[in-house]
């Protein structure tokens, strides 16, 4: 185990001061090794404050590049990182929060080939990501390894978190304990559709950063299967105890994909452009700024909130006589408004998965 550096013991003397943490404490965080999946609204905050804490190193995985869409709440991020490399941004800001680190930036994505290895070479790992599929093969690679895994979630005003850990040598308590299935992709709105705050964003990374530290250092007693729940407006917290699912069998091996199954887009994206096919786009302009169908493609805009009566969407689509492809953010309000409107006599197609699925 190595020692701690002289500036890394004076840069965290405030740390060392607290009751029942030590130098003995500091040096397990100064040799802890950290996965982090995703450098968004959760990963950012929780990777400042694990560097800041200490934690000697962290590695990082995201594919994806800084927009200024993000910045309001991916506190490492500021606009002239614009069109960067999220990872690499990372990697700098933590590098100045704590000169000895080292961070393994990867600037690729988490899939099944890569998962199992990445997970089983570290000593804790935190899923900062915000899709279903993702979540569920990180947990399964966790389950598989035996490696402990800090879980969260958040959206709008409201935040969950926990420690899952459970494997080969443990039938501890993992995801599937609680949630068993893998649920679709639409089945809650994302945040491009239901909105976020930033600073809910920013507390739950933190508390994931707070239960790694403690549960790497052993202070505080952080149990696995204690489901936390955060809410900002009016601010409570309530936590839950959960307990594993004697009958369901532990993941031996990862699934082929964990992406949803969605019918081919390929051809209706292909008719929009070649202009046989009329695009009704029913998001909010908030939603329009973030992603909208590749360029070329042109469409009718009629965001929901605008729909007062059936006779709004009756003068909308007047004189319409092509087949109409209705599409949102994920693809449920499209198929909502198909079920509801069907009877005006277009042919409407739901763009399965929406725009986040293109």
């Amino acid at each position: 185990m190595s020692q701690l550096p002289d500036i890394e013991l004076h840069r965290t003397a405030r740390q060392l001061a607290l009751p029942g943490y030590g130098i003995e404490q500091q040096t397990i965080l100064h040799n802890a090794h950290v996965l982090v999946i995703g450098a968004g609204g959760l990963g950012c905050p929780a990777m400042q404050s694990l560097a800041s804490a200490g934690v000697g190193t962290i590695t990082v995985i995201d594919d994806d590049t800084v927009d200024i869409s993000n910045i309001h709440r991916q506190i490492l991020f500021g606009a002239s990182d614009v069109g960067q490399s999220k990872v690499s941004v990372a990697a700098r800001c933590l590098k100045e929060l704590q000169p000895s680190i080292t961070v393994n930036a990867l600037n690729q994505r988490i899939t099944p080939e890569n998962a199992c290895a990445l997970v089983a070479s570290v000593d804790l790992v935190l899923d900062g990501s915000d899709s279903f599929s993702t979540k569920y093969l990180v947990s399964d690679a966790a389950e598989i390894t035996g490696t402990p895994l800090i879980w969260a979630t958040v959206l709008r005003f409201h935040g969950e978190l926990a420690l899952f850990h459970s494997g080969p040598n443990n039938r501890g308590v993992g995801l599937r304990d609680v949630f068993p299935e893998q649920p679709s992709a639409d089945f809650v709105p994302d945040c491009a559709t239901a909105g976020v705050l930033g600073a809910t964003t920013a507390t739950i990374g933190a508390l994931m950063a707070t239960h790694a530290i403690g549960f790497l250092t052993k202070i505080g007693d952080v149990q696995p299967g204690v489901l936390l729940s955060y809410d900002a407006f009016p601010a409570t917290t309530r936590s839950f105890r959960v307990s594993a699912d004697p009958a369901r069998p532990l993941v031996t091996e990862l699934r082929s994909s964990y992406e949803a199954a969605r019918p081919e887009t390929t051809t209706l994206i292909d008719a929009t452009l070649n202009h046989l096919l009329t695009a009704l786009d029913i998001r909010e302009p908030h939603e329009v700024l973030l992603k909208d169908l590749p360029e070329g493609a042109t469409s009718l805009k009629l965001p929901l909130s605008q729909i007062n009566s059936e006779d709004d969407v009756v003068e909308a689509l007047s004189g319409l006589d092509q087949d109409i492809l209705v599409y949102c953010a994920s693809g449920k309000r499209s198929a909502d408004f198909i079920t509801k409107y069907s009877h005006l006599g277009h042919r409407f197609i739901n763009l399965p998965g929406g725009v986040n699925a293109l």
